[in-house]
Order: C-alpha cells, then structure tokens, then sequence
C-alpha cells in the first residue's frame, strides 16, 4: 500500500467549543499548529535540560531499554529505575540506543497510577490540568516522553483507552494512524468484546464503560453521590415543600439502594465472599475502603505504553505480556507496507503471510509532527509513533507532553460530554476536573462522614 491520507490541520487558538464540535464530538484528530495557549503553559521551558533538571531531577522515573532483537520500545523489556537527572545526563552519550521515558506506572503496584506520575508531579506548576481548548473533558493522566534517537524509533502499532492532546516540545514524531474500526485488521493481542459508538475498544475480561470509567468505580461514586444529595435534602415534613423533599428523599433512597445492591454484587463477583451483601460492601465504602478514583484502575495504552497498568481498565484472570492494545504486527512489517523508512526489524519467522488482514485495511493517515505543535487523537485510534531527534539541537533529544482524558461518550453536547451526568457531576465537585489526591483503597479524612445519609442500608 503506498496510499497515504493527510490529516487536517487547525489553529492552536480555536474556541473550545468549535474545537469540541468539528473534532472532539466527531471523533476525528487534528494537528494544531501550535502549543496551548494557556498563560500557565510553560512546558516549552524544559527543552532547557538543565531546567529540567533543577525542576525534577531528584525525582526517581521508570525508563524503558530498546528491545534487543526488535529495536522498537513498546514491549514486554522490564524498565529501569534511576533517578530523573541521571537518565538526562545519560541522552548526552553520542552512541545509543538510548532508554526511553514513557508513561509511569509501579511494578509491585499496577492500581498505583496519579494524574501526575513522576516527573510531572515536580513539573505542575509549568502546565494546566485541562487546557482551554478541551472545554469540559475530564482528566485521567499527563505524562512527559523523553528520549533520543537519530534514525527514529518506534512505540508499535497499538491504540489507547483515553482522549488524548499529544504536545511536542522538541525533535520530530511520524504518526500512522488507523481508526478504530480497523480493529478486526489489526491483530491486537486481545479479544475484541465491544466497539462502543464513540469509538472505544474494549477487550473481554476488561470492565470499563464507553466514558472509560470503570464501573465499580462508576458504581462507588454513584454510591457516594447520592449519599451527597440525600445529606443535602430538608428534614421537614407536612404539605408543601416538606411533602416534595420526602418524596424526593423515598426517590433517592431507592436509587442509593440500587446503587449498593449494583456494588455488592461486584463485590461478591471479584472474591467470592460468603457474607451478605451489607456486610461485603464494608471494605469497599468503610474508612478503610475503596476511595473514587477513576485515574488508579489498570489498563493499557499510551503512546509507548506498554503495560495493563495505565489508564483506567482491569483485566481479570492472567495477563498477557503484551497489552491487550497492543497489535501483533511487527512494526517493520508495517513500515514495509506502507513504504515508510524504517530502523524497526523484522523478528525471526514473521512475515506478511502471517496478518492477511493487514491489507484490508483503508488508507491510514500519515503525520508528520514538528516541534510546536499538537495531536488531538480520540481514543482507540490506532497509532505506530516513530520518533526522531533533531540532531542540530545540540542534544538530540526528543521530548513530548500528552494529557489523557475520559472519552466523551455525549457527543451532543459541549458543557456536558459524558451521559452519566450524576457521576460526573459529582466527580468534578469532589476534584474540580482531575482526580489528583483521590487513591483506590484508600479513604481522604475528610471522607469519614460520607455514607451518613438516611439510607437503611448505610445505619444497618
């Protein structure tokens, strides 16, 4: 195939909500010329590594070696550990490969996700949560790329779970770009279970819905804010207004009741307890229980991301090697396809004749990203990154800024893009737009009183 398709491009200054009803509700990505035009933007300033360095560089990052037979990233190859600050002063070697940083995630600890893993927790102050452009998306993750490479190397074909605004800081990044329709050619390493309509991929033994929450922790927050509304209502009683807060009182308590029965269902499902239901949901709503948070339930995605650990899904069972969204295409069999150059190489025993599907598939976009601009990719698109240095910077370094978000799943509708609106509404009151501070399996203290509502089920 040497058919290549060219994606548009837009201005970085579009209003939010034309940017949400040309691309974001359509499901289309974009190239934005130019960085968020934020004030508080000022990612731009770590192209300066010694900023950088004085910013982060105690901080300690997980970094990833190339594959040895491959020579791609993106794979089952264990990360390393060491501080911020070494791994920059290590892109200052003049012979490679290179390790990479990608998105960060704990080994012992796959539910250990923040909105700003390390590096960027040191670097918060230099970006907004949620840039202007992207109206009222909600934040899952950001992360920082870091790496070098003169001849360009590759993250593999894969797709994400999350919306997201890809920043390039510096070096230059080819994208091939499949939609997710494509996902019956692509080979990915799971089993298809669902294509929702605005586009996301969700695999069997995966629990998200189509906003990309999961749905215990979707449950747990409807739990939570109905408890909210409950607490929030009049005791009065007689005619009037006292007669439509207790009729309105009877309507929630028998949705907060729904909403329990929902969680300790889920709760029995995953251990297979033998208590009653009220019993089960104890350790999921008591002090000691299960905090919302939907930035800290496992996935996999990422623009190199390489592990089930990120994003927002779980998996049951055994887990593969390789993420669920990865594609079993070698990526030097891609290139070949598509006639792009390549440093990829092609594994032992793999050849063309083993993904027939492959030339099924339509044209793909091909983007070419330079240093200064953006990539708006909706979740699940397909995407092979291949990045490149801009060797005359002295460094070599590439670098690259993303924010994840909740794909929008109301696509109607620019203040509210998500369905649920009752979980999402109370998630932006409780994290004004991110989940930062909010951990799985742990309560905040000024939760303690949460659960307090008139419910029979809560004063058992």
């Amino acid at each position: 195939m040497a058919e290549h398709l060219r994606l548009g491009h837009v201005a970085a200054d579009i209003a939010a909500g034309e940017f949400f009803s040309n691309y974001i509700s359509k499901r289309q990505p974009v190239v934005i010329v130019g960085l968020p035009d934020d004030p508080s933007f000022r990612a731009d300033k770590w192209t300066d590594l010694d900023y950088l360095t004085s910013k982060a560089g105690d901080i300690d990052v997980l970094v990833e070696p190339m594959h040895p037979t491959t020579r791609q990233f993106g794979t089952d190859v264990e990360r390393v550990s060491m501080p911020f600050r070494d791994f920059l002063a290590s892109l200052g070697r003049e012979h490679g490969p290179h390790h990479y940083l990608t998105t960060q995630y704990a080994d012992e600890d796959e539910g250990a996700e923040t909105v700003l893993p390390p590096p960027t927790n040191a670097l918060a102050d230099d970006f907004p949560r949620v840039p202007r452009m992207m109206g009222r998306l909600f934040l899952q993750q950001v992360n920082l790329w870091v790496g070098r490479s003169a001849d360009g190397s590759s993250s593999g074909l894969h797709h994400d779970f999350h919306d997201n605004l890809y920043c390039l800081l510096r070096g230059r990044k080819r994208f091939v770009l499949f939609p997710p329709r494509e996902v019956a050619h692509l080979y990915p390493h799971g089993t298809l279970d669902t294509l929702h309509p605005n586009g996301l991929i969700t695999y069997e033994g995966t629990v998200p819905r189509a906003d990309g929450l999961a749905r215990r922790v979707a449950c747990t927050a409807r739990v939570r804010a109905l408890e909210r509304k409950l607490d929030a209502l009049p005791n009065g009683k007689g005619k009037g207004k006292g007669s439509a807060h207790a009729r309105e009182r009877k309507r929630l308590l028998a949705l907060h009741d729904e909403a329990l029965d929902e969680l300790a269902s889920m709760e029995l499902d995953e251990h297979g307890s033998g208590e009653d239901d009220f019993d089960a949901l104890e350790g999921v709503l008591d002090d000691g229980g299960e905090e919302v948070d939907p930035g800290s339930v496992s996935v996999d995605g990422g623009e190199g991301d390489d592990s089930e650990s990120v994003a927002g899904l779980s998996v049951s069972g055994d887990m593969e090697k390789e993420p669920l969204s990865f594609s079993r295409i070698p990526t030097a069999l891609l290139h070949k396809y598509l006639n792009l150059p390549t440093t990829a190489v092609l594994p032992p025993a793999q050849s063309a004749d083993s993904f027939p599907a492959l030339c099924e598939t339509t044209a793909p976009y091909v983007v070419e990203l330079s240093a200064g601009q953006m990539l708006y990719l909706p979740a699940s698109w397909w995407h092979e990154v291949t990045s490149s240095s801009d060797m005359d910077s002295g460094d070599g370094v590439h670098m690259a800024f993303n924010y994840w978000f909740y794909p929008p799943d109301a696509l109607e509708t620019f203040d509210e893009p998500y369905k649920d609106t009752l979980v999402w509404e109370y998630l932006r009151n409780k994290t004004d737009g991110s989940v930062e501070g909010l951990r799985d399996g742990k309560r905040k203290p000024d939760d303690r009183g949460e659960g307090s509502s008139n419910s029979k089920k809560t004063k058992r």
